[in-house]
């Protein structure tokens, strides 16, 4: 159990079971006067005394404008001490209508004087009757309760002047005219007599405490309910938050009839007594069903039998067409009793599975549990009249005490799901964070074996390609030098050769980073000083084409080689004094052209006879995805290799000229 949630426990019922004390109302002197004492200048007199006659009668009457003494009988009057308590009777119905019974205060305020500069004030704390309340000064009506007979206002407290200014004179005599049904009971508290500095702070706090804070409480309630089916739109899964709004909305509905009275009520008496009565044991079911989805352990046949009372009662009580007084309003203080043997059996169940699950609120709900069962038989005692009528309802303070406890308990879920979804987080990025470690360990390894797989490639390109080209040129310069076949020149051009294809392979490795310029470039500062030694005019007319995104060092050398092998026919074979190379771009690549002005060859037959250079030139170019073109003729021969801009665009076919 979390230590917050005991000391909140505590604080809630000590609050709580000090209420009833607190709200009592608190005399001006240490006796109580008689109802001839004289007060001190502002001070307040709290009449304990009165006399009372009760006069039978059927049905309801509105009250007169004016009523003397003379017009009522002399005889039933009856000293009374306040306040008073009129217990409920078993009496029959009559045929002519209901049976009724008028109750007449009076008061002797003959040795009373009004306040210096202040009109004198009655404070009546509270009453409770079915019918209506009527106040007379010196015969003169002063005050009547408004609107319904049921709903009165009986939980506002009264306050009114007895004259009509300051300095003025009071009336000598008052008398309060309360209408009650026999079978139902009434109540009347003390009545206060004094100025207004003296009374309108205990009539303020008894409104506030009342009547105020009871709606100001439910309405809060209904409020946070709102925010929680809100919540519950976005999130169906969270059935919690739907069931926090059903139980503000009945919260709301329940504590009604502690603040409204019948003056505006938009439905009959006959509905709003209802409604107050079925919204007290949904009220429960719903607490039950919350619960419930706290602590995770269902009790399904509590479930079934409490719902089922609840429809049972709620379809029961529901109003008659008849329009006269039902019997409901009768019924309901003992309908409220009835309900507290089920109320205890649901908590009771609730309670012993959420400390048995461990459930962290639960002693903070066992503790209002407790609360809220010694204030609602406190009201059922203060409904039946077996109590002091002075008193007030204290069953609104337990349910703003569960919405307290409540949005306490939602708070801490709320928190504690941000908490579990940090952990959640922090725990994600722990792993993540390992993940990333062991990729960039796997990436480092890969890199590793990357660059060794990638050397190992290049060394053994390297290796074929100086087996097959400077390899094989030395070779046979080495067997023709042992046999004398070569002489001294042929021998140095030879070797001129293979410094070339040397130089060439290792112009390859260098970066050209996707430019064909710069590695034609290279080819031009290799090869100018053979060709210019060979006595052929070189017409460089190389343009800007676009980048090859696929050129690395293994298509360069190709590129290289291709070149190399068709500037050396032109060397060797075809009596040329100009050669020109030039670029363009043509449709999706790029064509590097070669001409001369030799005597030309015959481009099928050199084919056809399986010519070793002009097939090399048909490989290379097919291995980068390029074609190559030879046009020759008497005038002379033009070369042309053609490079896709991008890989598998035309790629792989050779072209030859007629």
């Amino acid at each position: 159990m979390k230590p917050s949630c005991v000391a909140l426990g505590r604080w809630t019922a000590t609050l709580w079971l000090a209420l009833p004390l607190a709200l009592l109302p608190c005399a001006s002197t240490a006796g109580a006067p008689a109802m001839d004492a004289t007060p001190r200048q502002g001070g307040a007199v709290q009449i304990t005394r009165a006399e009372l006659l009760s006069v039978p009668g059927t049905g309801y009457s509105a009250p007169p404008r004016r009523i003397e003494d003379a017009g009522l009988p002399r005889e039933g009057w009856q000293a009374i001490d306040l306040p008073r308590t009129a217990a409920r009777e078993l009496v029959p119905t009559p045929a002519g209508g209901v049976r009724t019974v008028t109750d007449w205060y009076r008061i002797d305020l003959a040795g009373l004087a009004p306040p210096a500069q202040q009109p004198l004030l009655l404070y009546l704390p509270r009453w409770k009757t079915l019918g209506r309340i009527a106040v007379y000064g010196d015969g003169v009506l002063l005050y009547q309760s408004q609107g319904s007979a049921v709903h009165n206002g009986y939980n506002h407290p009264l306050l009114l002047p007895l004259n009509a200014a300051a300095n003025t004179p009071s009336p000598v005599s008052v008398l309060i005219r309360v209408d009650r049904l026999p079978s139902s009971g009434s109540g009347f508290s003390t009545v206060w007599v004094g100025g207004e500095n003296s009374l309108s702070w205990r009539y303020l706090l008894r409104q506030l405490l009342q009547v105020q804070l009871p709606f100001m409480g439910s309405a809060a309630f209904l409020a946070v309910g709102a925010f929680a089916f809100a919540v519950w739109l976005g999130k169906r899964r969270e059935s919690l938050y739907l069931l926090f709004f059903a139980i503000s909305a009945m919260a709301f509905l329940r504590m009604l009839h502690y603040f409204v009275s019948g003056d505006y009520l938009l439905v009959s008496d006959e509905w709003f007594e209802w409604i107050t009565v079925a919204s007290l044991l949904w009220l429960i079911i719903l607490i039950h069903l919350f619960l419930q989805r706290l602590h995770q352990q269902p009790s399904r046949w509590l479930t079934r039998l409490s719902v089922g009372l609840a429809l049972a009662c709620s379809v029961a009580t529901l109003p008659h067409v008849s329009r006269a007084i039902p019997s409901l309003y009768l019924f309901t203080p003992l309908l409220n009793l009835a309900v507290l043997p089920v109320t205890v059996l649901i908590f009771a169940v609730n309670l012993r599975k959420a400390l048995r699950a461990k459930f962290p609120e639960g002693r903070l709900v066992a503790g209002w549990a407790v609360l809220a069962l010694a204030f609602t038989s406190y009201d059922g005692l203060l409904q039946n009249n077996l109590v002091s009528p002075e008193s007030v309802y204290t069953s609104p303070y337990a349910i703003i005490s569960l919405f307290f406890i409540f949005s306490y308990i939602m708070f801490q879920r709320y928190t504690g799901a941000f908490a579990e979804v940090a952990r959640l987080n922090k725990g994600l990025a722990q792993r993540l964070q390992a993940r990333e470690a062991e990729l960039e360990q796997s990436y480092q390894r890969l890199r590793v074996i990357e660059n060794e797989q990638m050397l190992g490639a290049e060394r053994r390109r390297l290796m074929q390609d100086m087996h097959d080209g400077l390899g094989s040129s030395l070779i046979s310069a080495i067997r023709s030098v042992e046999q004398g076949a070569m002489s001294g020149t042929e021998i140095s051009g030879v070797l001129k050769g293979c410094m070339d294809d040397l130089k060439l392979a290792i112009d390859s490795m260098e970066s050209v980073d996707a430019d064909l310029l710069l590695l034609l470039a290279t080819l031009r500062f290799r090869l100018a000083p053979r060709i210019e030694s060979a006595g052929l005019a070189l017409h460089w007319q190389v343009q800007s084409v676009p980048a090859l995104s696929w050129l690395d060092p293994g298509s360069a050398l190709h590129i290289l080689r291709i070149m190399q092998e068709c500037v050396a026919n032109v060397l060797r074979h075809t009596r040329a004094t100009v050669i020109r190379f030039s670029t363009a771009t043509d449709g999706q690549g790029v064509c590097v052209v070669i001409e001369d002005n030799g005597a030309g060859f015959a481009v099928e037959e050199a084919l056809r006879r399986s010519g070793r250079g002009l097939r090399n030139q048909q490989r290379r170019a097919l291995a980068i995805g390029g074609t190559v073109r030879w046009e020759s003729g008497s005038g002379g021969t033009r070369f042309t290799l053609w490079l896709p801009l991008h890989h598998g665009e035309g790629a792989g076919k050779t072209m030859s000229a007629a």
